[in-house]
This record gives structure tokens, sequence and C-alpha cells, in this order.
């Protein structure tokens, strides 16, 4: 009997690593389900999208600009917030039921007898999804590291490296040079933009650029980005590179971390020749949930940012204290079992008038009492929920504080999104009628 699309996603879910990318890093299993369906990823061109915090939005924004100039762009990202159909897209539309369907019976009993991950499964059959859908360019978002990133196959045409921060040291090494390593091999071909990175992640990537014999534009140094006026209702940008400059670009994603993003989207596009009027209609219309999505919810705002590590809780602290100065603030936060918590609870409990700590239904995430241990010390008020719901009621009660925020992992960011919007549909990544904020 024909497979259901719940069956096609448990089928790719029960493989080894589930939901967690980086348990088997290692190239030779994706490249043999690459041969098996024929080579699917040498029919378009790529665009691989790597670095620890900002790479998803970066992608997300690329895309949107490449659509905007008229090509057929493939979007793969990972993890999904509501809907495992999110993380393969073609020109901004999530891939349809069948299309999951269609994809694991292409793979067959192959995945089980190379015994790949989830997450090697997953980007075979995105791949394959965009050569049957004749896209013409692929945005790739890498999934862990780099090196050994299941996405780190064919030679792309531009790879993109966002910040590179602290992040799952246990697979990618303890200090910032050694994850910038593993982050800096997807150069490998084409042209390398890279963010403004701390120096000795610098150092590596300007390395390896030169001994792979690719050309790199850095952020700071090549490309450079000003931030013109920002609000509620956007970010106006300058952003300029080696013979373009452009001005009063409309950002439509929040978040203090988008301009340096939106720089690294349009040095991009730049490499493809997009007229400037696509640029500017991309990153307009370009959303990525789940990071500094800002809705309005009861008679205040909700900001939803999966922000799960020191990095990016540092980058959420100042976009709040930017977009919402002096506001009072009630903080939802749930944090996985394997993130430097202290470090992430010290950057954004002090901001907050109420903290209540919460979990995702996910067995990685850590114990709300666990994390109570963990808060610096001063923090007012301090509860804890069993979900995000209780979370969500909790944080709303008594007409509460004009600030909600749910912060410290996708996994809980896509828990409220899925109780607010209700069901498995999958989130927007451009601004339209089915935007989130109508739903509140």
């Amino acid at each position: 009997p024909p497979v259901t699309y719940a069956e096609a996603v448990a089928r790719l879910t029960a493989l080894r690593g589930g939901e967690h990318a980086g348990m088997r890093p290692g190239l030779e299993r994706i490249e043999a389900l690459l041969d098996a369906l024929g080579r699917p990823e040498r029919r378009y061109r790529m665009v691989q999208v790597g670095g620890t915090n900002g790479k998803g939005s970066v992608a997300a924004m690329l895309a949107a600009i490449l659509k905007a100039a008229g090509r057929r762009v493939g979007l793969y990202t990972s993890p999904h917030l509501v809907s495992f159909r999110e993380r393969i897209r073609v020109n901004g539309e999530a891939i349809a039921e069948d299309g999951v369907v269609d994809g694991v019976e292409a793979l067959g009993t192959l995945v089980v007898r190379l015994d790949a991950t989830m997450f090697e499964a997953t980007t075979a059959l995105a791949l394959d999804h965009f050569a049957r859908e004749a896209v013409d360019t692929a945005v790739l978002e890498v999934g862990l590291g780099g090196r050994l990133d299941a996405t780190t196959v064919g030679t792309p045409a531009v790879t993109v490296i966002a910040r590179v921060d602290l992040d799952h040291q246990a697979w990618l090494g303890g200090t910032l040079a050694e994850i910038a390593a593993e982050k800096a091999a997807i150069i490998r071909g084409g042209v390398a933009i890279a963010a403004a990175q701390a120096p000795e992640a610098t150092a590596v990537l300007v390395r390896r650029a030169s001994e792979a014999g690719v050309p790199l534009l850095l952020a700071g140094r090549d490309l450079h980005v000003a931030v013109e006026r920002r609000g509620l209702d956007g970010q106006w940008i300058a952003c300029a590179g080696p013979g373009w400059s452009l001005g009063g670009l409309r950002v439509g994603m929040l978040g203090t971390f988008q301009p340096e993003n939106a720089l690294l989207a349009v040095a991009a596009a730049q490499e493809f020749r997009v007229p400037e009027a696509a640029i500017r209609a991309g990153l307009d219309v370009a959303r990525w949930p789940g990071r500094f999505q800002v809705v309005r919810y009861r008679d205040g705002w909700l900001v939803l940012d999966g922000a799960h590590n020191p990095g990016a809780a540092r980058a959420l602290a100042e976009s709040l204290a930017a977009f919402f100065p002096g506001e009072p603030l009630t903080l939802v936060i749930g944090i996985s079992r394997d993130k430097d918590a202290r470090a992430m609870l010290g950057a954004l409990a002090p901001a907050a008038s109420r903290v209540i700590l919460t979990a995702a239904a996910n067995p990685r995430a850590a114990d709300p009492e666990a994390l109570r241990a963990l808060l610096p010390s001063g923090v007012a008020a301090v509860r804890t929920a069993r979900s995000v719901e209780e979370a969500l009621a909790m944080g709303s009660e008594g007409g509460s504080t004009p600030i909600l925020c749910v912060a410290g992992s996708l996994f809980l960011v896509g828990e409220a999104l899925r109780h607010l919007a209700g069901g498995d549909k999958p989130c927007p990544v451009e601004k339209g009628a089915d935007s989130m904020v109508s739903l509140f």
C-alpha cells in the first residue's frame, strides 16, 4: 500500500540521529545516496550558507531576492519549527505532502542499508526534489559545522559564512578557531562571503580561502553595512561592496543582527548579477520565523526567538533593548541540556521583570528547576511551567507586561507557534496574507 505523509515523516525521524543533526559526521553516506538518485545536485547552481548564528536568515533573504529576480529557487533549512515541510521549499512554498512521500519512496531501502541519518536522508530528498522541480538555484543551509555536513556536496557557486560563535563544542571543538575551521571547510569553489568575525575566526577563514584558491569578501574589510533607521515597521540599511553600493534598503526582518545578515545576502546576490529592484523586493518580503519575530499578542507584543546559544542570547538581549527600550518584559525560556544555559540566562534574565522557566516536549530539554539554579542573582519573579502553553497563559495573567518573549530553543518556539497558529501549517518565509500576525 502507498505510504502516507505521516508515515513518510515518521520513517525519516526514526533514522539514526532523529531530530539532532550532528550524530554522525561524514560524507560517504550522502554521496552514496546522491549517486543512487542520479546526482541531482549537478542540475542547478548551489549556494551553501554556514556559520553559527544567522545562517537561516541569510539563506531566507537570499532565496527571496533570487525569487524576486525571476529565478526558480530551492531553499533547504533546518530544523523546522511547526511542519517538517518547512525544511524544503521551492519559490517560498513548502514541499507538498506528496513530494515528501515521493522522495521517501525514491530513497527506498537505501537509507536503512547505508544506516543514513535523518539529516542525510532529508538532505538527499531535498536535493532530489529541487532537481524534479527544475530549480535553477538551490540555497542550502548547513546543518552542523560544515566540513562533514551532508550539505557539503558538489561545488557551490557561492559559499556564505555567517557569524561564528561557540556552539556544539562537543562536535566541533572547544575553541572559536577550531569551530571556525569546521565551518570554513565549506569554502571550496566559486566565491566566499563572510560576516565580520572575532580575529581568531577571521584568520581561519582567510587562510582557508587562500588555500582553496577562492576569493573571499569579508564584512568590515570588503563589505560594509550601515543602519539608516529602525523601528517595528522595519530596518533601513545601506550596503556596499567592491564596485557597488545600495542605500535605503528596507529589511522586513527585525533584530539588530539582521543588517549584517542582509549584507551577506546582498553580496551573494551581486555574484548572481541580480537587478537592484529584486534585491529591494526580496529584503522587504523575506521573513525568518522564530528569529526576533515580533507579533501583536493580546494587548502587547510577543517576541519569538530561538536564541539557542550564548551568542544568539546576547543578540536577542540587544534587539529587545533596541526595539523595546525600557519596556517591562516577561521572559519565557526553555533550554536544551547540551547548551551553556548559565551564559544564556546571564544574557537574557537581567532584562526581564519576570522569568518563567519551562521545557519543550523534547527529550533534550533541561528541567526548569535545573535552570532555576543557573539564574544570575537578583532576578525578581521566577516561576516554572510544565509546557509552553502553560507558560504563555502564565505570562499573560493579570495584564502582565507589554512584552512577552519566548526564547532559548527552536523546539520551544516551534511549540509556541504551533499552539498559537493551530495545527501543522508550515511557517511562511515571506510576508503575505498568511503571515503569523494575522493569526492573533
